[in-house]
């Protein structure tokens, strides 16, 4: 305590009782709180003003262009829409995957003559498409000039306005100017140099040269890739209309052929997959969609029912399910919906071939993988071993329960003990009696090849085309599994097991169950192992309606093969609908019946590390399922 010479208290200069010391924490907290938001506005408004400025000059002025007589707008954005597009009334072509940094480049044809450009294409449209290209190319220095020099304007004006609205407000709260102001200003246009540099050598490093591997067809153009054969029906109140939609996706087309020769090699068969029908009246949608694109093979990740019992398999549902498999034979494996009964019914269809099984145990269920030989593939298929209602773990949907008992199932089915794995140099070897009968006789696929009889579980082929199939499933393709080209499974994360129990050895892996696909980014990894999640084929079909949960999108997609046994492409089709799906309209002649937005997206794969000598057509057939190959 401290007192003046004449005996009087001075007042501390810190305050001493809590309410005093709570007070003058809150006045320097608010303080500093003041300071560091006028910091933070002050730097909101350098930064947000620029790129608002930037992004508002991109789009008021587009670069008008002339490309073989045809006007286009070329038009860039910033932090919106990255990546390259062609957009036009009948909706866009997308090539989102350019670069890291947030800027796009979109082109439009303006006010097109449909007739004109009938004309000026003259019944040459691949030559015409050649000669836009090139005029296009021509012209884009002149394009990446103009959206450069908009893009810098726009960010000096924003730069300039955010000076004047500074010192404005230093002008009406009556602080000096800076005697240093130029200086100031001049070090804030360097620094927004420097990031605008840094921003563009961050793009150039962010390149993506396979660019054209990723893109999507939205709109009615997504929509005519479903229904090519049937343009003329969908647009048929409209003349004008369906000359437009022609000469557009004409075009379309022959810059996606282009694309496609420089990216694929021949493609020797057309794989579908498909899960999650929870007997929704989707099937004639995909017979269509495998008819019109020759479709050769289907693959089915299961959930084809609601509650696994028989008789919501009624006879219309089968007989949709048969009208597919008359188009393309299928490889179904039975989903966590689907019980023994699902199976055994399905295994009674035409043209179903049913991967492996599914029985009831005791306490639960035992699932067990098949393979086949199809078309030059190997193809392995294992079920999900629980059953919608079952007891205990086997009926559960606990993340904590279900992964458990996917990798437990995964590894009884391979015969693999746990932390233990399948090294892709060692053999997997048959016990001699899974590929034969009792009495040492092989099973018949290659007598009923001969015959043109079912196949497998009644996939029909022509007479004799599956003689050389029929023969490797009884030879040496019985008694050694090397690499599996394509392992369906219903849980993505039995697929994950797979890798794990059999590293290097699985090409492709296809699951379904969370009713929506995977991101294009993820489809194929660093090392070129591909992993596709199918959404729901049927948009949740019964099942979601019992969850009340809402509708998800109509999912399928397509895999290109080439006459390598490479998987070169994938084209993933999604159709949006607010309306159930469990009744088929009477015609479903266009996408619309299904749904009221299509898109349509096209993956290029990376070539994989596969022998040099292989070979893969549909004139090799497939054999008959035969169980996985257990340890003796």
């Amino acid at each position: 305590m401290s007192r003046t010479r004449g005996g009087d208290q001075l007042p501390l200069p810190l305050p001493f009782t809590r309410r005093q010391q709570a007070e003058h924490i809150v006045r320097r907290t608010g303080s500093i709180a003041s300071r560091v938001l006028a910091v933070v506005l002050r730097w909101a408004l350098r930064l947000v003003l620029p790129l608002a400025c930037a992004a508002a000059a991109l789009r008021a002025f587009p670069y008008q262009a002339t490309v073989q007589g045809v006007p286009f707008e070329v038009r860039g954005t910033l932090l919106s829409r990255p990546g390259l597009s062609a957009d036009t009334t009948l909706g866009s072509w997308e090539f989102p995957e350019v670069s890291g940094v947030p800027f796009g480049v979109h082109i439009s044809p303006v006010d097109v003559d449909v007739l004109q450009l009938t004309r000026l294409a003259g019944g040459d449209l691949p030559g015409f498409v050649e000669r836009m290209q090139a005029d296009f190319a021509a012209q884009v220095p002149r394009i990446a000039t103009w959206l450069i020099a908009e893009l810098l304007l726009g960010l000096l004006a924003g730069l300039l306005i955010a000076a004047a609205i500074n010192m404005s407000v230093r002008y009406l709260r009556g602080r000096p100017r800076r005697p240093d102001e130029l200086r100031y200003r001049a070090l804030q246009a360097a620094g927004a140099a420097a990031v605008t540099v840094a921003v563009a050598g961050y793009g150039v490093l962010s390149y993506n040269p396979n660019w054209v591997r990723d893109s999507q067809l939205t709109g009615t153009l997504a929509a005519a890739q479903l229904f090519p054969s049937e343009l003329s029906a969908y647009y048929s109140q409209s003349n004008k209309a369906l000359d437009v939609l022609g000469s557009v996706v004409g075009i379309q087309a022959a810059l996606q052929a282009q694309i496609d020769d420089a990216q694929t090699p021949e493609t020797a068969l057309q794989i579908m997959t498909i899960s999650d029908m929870h007997l929704s009246a989707n099937y004639p949608l995909v017979a269509r969609y495998a008819d019109n694109y020759d479709v050769d093979l289907i693959v089915n990740a299961g959930d084809e029912s609601a509650f696994g019992t028989r008789q919501e398999l009624t006879p219309a549902y089968l007989e949709g399910i048969t009208a597919l498999t008359s188009v393309a034979p299928m490889l179904w494996v039975a989903g966590n919906h689907d019980s023994p009964a699902t199976v055994e019914v399905m295994r009674t269809i035409p043209g179903v071939t049913v991967l492996g099984d599914k029985v009831a145990t005791a306490d639960g269920y035992q699932v067990t993988a098949g393979v086949v030989e199809a078309y030059g593939l190997t193809v392995a298929g294992l079920s999900d071993p629980r059953v919608y209602g079952g007891p205990g773990r086997y009926g559960a949907d606990a993340p904590d329960v279900v992964e458990p008992l996917q990798r437990e199932a995964v590894r009884e089915a391979l015969g693999v003990r746990e932390d233990e794995e399948i090294p892709a140099d060692e053999e997997i070897t048959a016990d001699a009696d899974a590929a034969a009968g009792d009495d040492g006789v092989p099973a018949d696929g290659a007598a009923a090849a001969e015959q043109g009889a079912p196949v497998g579980d009644g996939a029909a082929v022509p007479n004799g085309v599956l003689a050389a199939a029929g023969e490797a499933a009884q030879g040496e393709a019985a008694d050694d599994l090397g690499t599996v080209d394509l392992f369906t499974v219903h849980e993505p994360v039995a697929a994950e097991e797979l890798h794990e129990v059999l590293p290097g050895r699985i090409r492709q892996t296809v699951s379904g169950h969370v009713h929506r696909q995977n991101d294009s980014s993820e489809l194929q990894g660093e090392d070129g192992v591909i992993d596709l999640v199918e959404g729901s084929t049927g948009a949740g079909g019964l099942d979601n309606i019992v969850r009340g949960d809402g509708r998800p999108p109509i999912q399928f997609s397509i895999v290109s093969v080439g006459t390598d046994c490479q998987f070169t492409r994938v084209i993933r089709f999604s159709i949006e609908s607010t309306q159930p799906a469990l009744v088929a309209p009477p015609e479903a002649d266009s996408p619309q019946d299904f749904g009221d937005d299509v898109t349509s997206s096209t993956v290029y794969f990376r070539p994989q590390d596969i022998e040099p000598d292989r070979s893969c057509g549909t004139e090799l057939g497939i054999s008959d399922e035969r169980p996985w190959p257990l340890p003796e």
